[in-house]
């Protein structure tokens, strides 16, 4: 069962006072008033169940948020260009394990297009492949450029760079099947051991057949020897 999220920030005191806002592990949905919360500069809230970011309209002095960590939620859609409009200043945002999509992404500048590229390379950006379609999003975005003659070594690199990272789940599992392969051309640690003893069972049993039949000549010998 959901918390509400606003009954939850209801019992904080002090919110002007408020730098780094940790709401996250609380199972809260719902929208939310930040209004209260002046001098936020830094907001987690991971691992609940909020669907989209209408609760970080309300923020007052939106300049001087710099982290935002929405992992684990709901989010169903993110729009980069409202997102760094409203909080210019943002540097650091999780948003890996939403089965969010990216929209409007033509309303992106180039320089805004950049700041996601260099900060998934610097994984200040933080995304995935398998849960949500943003990194596909994104690769779609830097085609549509490319094919609208956008052809700059900048965005080039941009599309690159997103074609690299989105086939890497593909490329992981392909690495993880390699080792079961070779494995099934081993043999196993168990019958390695079972070899081992079978070929010291055997080589005992030899000594034991030399031995026995050393002896019954030696003592056919001194038979022969008597008569």
């Amino acid at each position: 069962m959901n918390n509400d999220a606003q009954q939850h920030l209801n019992q904080i005191t002090r919110k002007g006072r408020i730098y780094y806002l940790d709401i996250s592990n609380r199972d809260l949905a719902g929208n939310a008033d930040l209004s209260e919360f002046t001098t936020l500069q830094s907001f987690n809230v991971a691992n609940n169940h909020f669907e989209n970011l209408d609760f970080l309209n309300s923020l007052p002095n939106k300049d001087k948020l710099q982290s935002l960590n929405l992992f684990g939620n709901q989010i169903q859609e993110i729009d980069f260009a409202k997102l760094f409009t409203d909080f210019p200043n943002l540097k650091r945002i999780n948003i890996s394990k939403n089965p969010a999509s990216a929209k409007n992404l033509n309303n992106l500048t180039s320089e805004q297009f950049s700041k996601i590229i260099e900060g998934i390379k610097t994984k200040q950006i933080q995304l995935n492949c398998w849960k949500g379609t943003v990194l596909m999003d994104l690769l779609v975005h830097a085609k549509e450029l490319v094919g609208r003659g956008n052809t700059n070594q900048q965005t080039q690199a941009h599309m690159s760079y997103l074609q690299e990272i989105v086939s890497q789940p593909q490329k992981t599992e392909i690495r993880k099947s390699a080792p079961n392969n070779s494995q099934n051309n081993t043999r196993s640690p168990n019958t390695s051991i079972y070899l081992l003893v079978g070929g010291l069972i055997l080589f005992s049993l030899a000594v034991l057949w030399i031995g026995y039949w050393l002896g019954k000549r030696k003592k056919v010998a001194a038979n022969s020897m008597a008569e």
